[in-house]
This record gives C-alpha cells, structure tokens and sequence, in this order.
C-alpha cells in the first residue's frame, strides 16, 4: 500500500491511496462469491452461475460493493497513520481499478483547525458598561401608561398642539419632488414632539384629516428636511391620572402610586442590566474571536447555512427567498459563530470544564419547579429529549465557559445614565 497526502490546507487533507492487486483480491473474491450466491440466471441453480457470466451479469454492482468494501476495512487505518485522529467531512474524491493490477482511491477529508489561545490566563482586559437608570426614563414609561389607557376622540375641527395626527410621511427634494424609498405609512405622531416638535413644524397646527401639509423641518443638527404629511386622522387623547383607585384597578398585585413606580424603576433597571451582561459578555467574545486566527472549516460553514436556508421561510411567513443572497448575506455570522464554538471547544479542554449529569437533572429540575404542579411533569417529559437535553446542556456549557473566564477578566468599568446614553447615540 501506498500513502500519498496533498496539504490543501491547515485543516484539508487530500489523500490517494494505492494498492497492488494481491492485497485487495481478497475483497474482491469475497464480492464475487457473495453476490453469485444471490444471483438467479435461468438455465442456472442458484449459486451456480459460472464466475465468467457471473461477473458480465453483475457488473457495475461487484464494482460498487467491491470498491466499498475496499474502502470501509481500510481509510480509518490510514486517517490513523497520519494522525487524522477526528474529521468533520469526507468525500471519495476518485476510485478505479484494473482487476488482476492495480487498485486505487483518494478521498478528501477536513478537519478542526489547531486552536492555539492567547495568553487569557493571567488576565485580559474587557470593558464594562453599567448604565444607571434616568428618572425620566421611569415618568416616560408611567406616561405610556396613561397613553396605554387614554381616552380617544377624533378631531375634526383641526389639530392643536397635544393632538396626535395618523398619517403618511413622504420626503421630499427641496422642489416637492417625492424621494423614492423615503415614504413612512401610518404613522401615528404627537404634534410638538419628536419630528413633529422640531422648528419648522408649526404648519400642522390646525391639519384635519385628508389634507396634505408641506413642512420644512429645521433640526438642530444637519440639513432642512421637506416632508408631504397626508393627514388621515387627527386624535385626542385624554390621559388618566394614575390614582391609587385607578391602579388598583388596573394591577392585580399594585395599588399605589409609590409601588407603581418602584416596579417600574425594578423592571427598567432590569433591562438595562441584563443589556450590561450581554455586552460585556459580547466583549469577552470579541476576545477570543479578534486573537485567534483559523481556518474555518467550509463543512460546518455549509451546515450553518443550510439550517438558515431552511428555517428561514418559516421565519419569513413562507416567502420566497433567494438563496445564494441568503448565504451570502450569513456567511460573516457563519464563520464568526464556528470560530467562537471552536475557541470555546478549546477552552474547555484547557479548563478541563463539562457539565455533569447531576448538573442538567438540578437545572431542569429547577426549571419545571417555575411553572405550576400540574405542568412539571411536560417540562421534565420536554427535557428527556435528547435533542432537547443536548441544546441545554451546550447552553449550560457556554455559561459554564464564561463564568470561568469572568474571573480572568480585568474590568475597564465605564458608567453612564441613560439619559445622556441615549443623546450620545442620537
């Protein structure tokens, strides 16, 4: 037998091995022998056919079996010679022989890449944005509790400030002239505030429903805007005071003002924490991802973009997509999905860090204990799974990864209001 290797890549091998006759007649006698004994020709017993006919009747069918046969007892122990210890894809690029000569096969096969990890152990730097929660960010959403509960009447004798206009938006070039693709449907905006509250705007005061009012928006920052507003509805809205009687009325478990808005500060302050891990866990992702150069493998890059090709249409309402845009357009979250699984595949093995049995049983254990008695037992049935238990676990795993390489992390905290967050991204 005869090895010869073509390095295509860091991570592909293209491998053609080839072998004198004697070495593989065995197999093929094997075949032969098999496939006479199944073969029915009249004139002959079964099992009986001579090995001249046998072979012309069967044809490409030995080949095929012969071939496989050759391969299946024989590319493992070659994947093992040259240290090819794990692939993630193999194909039989090429397969021929001359019966009483010669005997050959090439397959290409791909493989991880070798992850080689920066220095992580003796801390990195990763910054961390806390943001605290602006007074105004509380009154606005207790506004649009009021909003939520209004009272709407329409208006028919003209908007005022106050008022809310539902209407179409179209931007315009200084000469009126409509510019494509710059059109808002349906809009529903407060005259006085936002867009509608910008110098420029006044023109609205007193608009009722099907006119069409020319504006010249004069922001403080940048260029005039002109915009057609076609008025379709003008509202007003009479917004409740929210009294103790109001919220006890509206809220099964809050029946003050005090309690009201501490629950909103909780649940505010809330979202913007859990936006504070994600970016932070963001960061340490970046990390990794920035350090460590691979080659990824074009197999996982394709499976990645086959599972998007086919869940897409549900996602889409059952729309026609292109394809080949749709991979095109994945492929930079495809390749920088597998790098950071790879990287975590190797800090796990460098941290010696799994998730035992007793450590999934606990988690869903204490997930089904959230819901009420009677649904536990669909939780648990849910969990048992294996398809469902293996997405757990790799979530566990991640977080597992993280919690361990939050400790190594050296915190760059910046704090910021939000308030002043929100301008900064104006």
């Amino acid at each position: 037998m005869k090895i010869t290797v073509n390095e295509v890549s860091s991570i592909e091998r293209k491998i053609r091995v080839d072998f004198e006759w004697k070495a593989v007649e065995g197999h093929y006698n094997s075949t032969l022998n098999k496939l006479r004994k199944e073969l029915k020709v009249d004139g002959f017993r079964p099992g009986k056919v001579p090995t001249d006919i046998a072979k012309r009747i069967l044809g490409p069918k030995l080949s095929y079996e012969f071939t496989n046969a050759v391969i299946d007892s024989n590319y493992k122990d070659v994947l093992k010679e040259q240290n090819i210890d794990k692939f993630i894809d193999l194909n039989i690029s090429g397969v021929d022989f001359e019966t009483g000569k010669t005997f050959y096969y090439e397959m290409t096969v791909e493989f991880d890449p070798e992850i080689k990890l920066p220095d992580y152990k003796k801390g990195f730097p990763i910054k961390k944005t806390v943001y605290v929660l602006d007074k105004e960010d509380v009154d606005l959403y207790l506004e649009d509790i009021r909003e939520h509960h209004a009272m709407v009447k329409e208006v028919s004798d003209g908007a005022q400030k106050d008022h809310y206009i539902l209407c179409d938006l179209q931007e315009t070039d200084v000469d009126g002239t409509p510019i494509v693709g710059r059109k808002i449907t349906d809009r529903m905006m407060k005259v006085g505030e936002g867009i509608f509250g910008e110098p420029g705007s006044e023109a609205l005061i007193g608009a009722k429903a099907g006119d069409e009012v020319h504006i010249q928006l004069k922001p403080k920052k940048g260029n005039k805007i002109n915009y057609v507003v076609s008025v379709k509805r003008v509202e007003s809205h009479d917004l409740p005071e929210l009294t103790d009687d109001f919220i006890k009325n509206n809220f099964k478990t809050i029946d003050n003002y005090k309690t009201l808005r501490e629950e909103v500060e909780k649940s505010l302050q809330g979202e913007w924490d859990s936006r504070t891990e994600k970016e932070y866990l963001q960061g340490i992702t970046e990390y990794f991802v920035e350090k460590v150069t691979m080659d990824v493998p074009k197999s996982r890059i394709n499976r990645f973009l086959d599972n998007i090709v086919e869940d897409m249409p549900a996602k889409n309402g059952g729309k026609e997509i292109d394809d080949q845009k749709l991979r095109e357009q994945y492929r930079p979250v495809a390749e920088r999905e597998i790098r950071w699984y790879l990287i975590q595949e190797a800090i796990s093995k460098a941290e010696k860090i799994e998730v035992t049995k007793e450590e999934m049983d606990q988690k869903i254990q204490a997930m089904a204990e959230q819901y009420p008695k009677e649904n536990r037992e669909s939780i648990l049935k849910y969990y048992r799974k294996a398809e469902n238990r293996s997405h757990l676990e790799n979530d566990l795993h991640e977080q597992k990864i993280f919690d361990h390489l939050k400790e190594l992390v050296k915190v760059k905290k910046e704090t910021i209001n939000t308030k002043d967050f929100k301008k900064r991204n104006l």
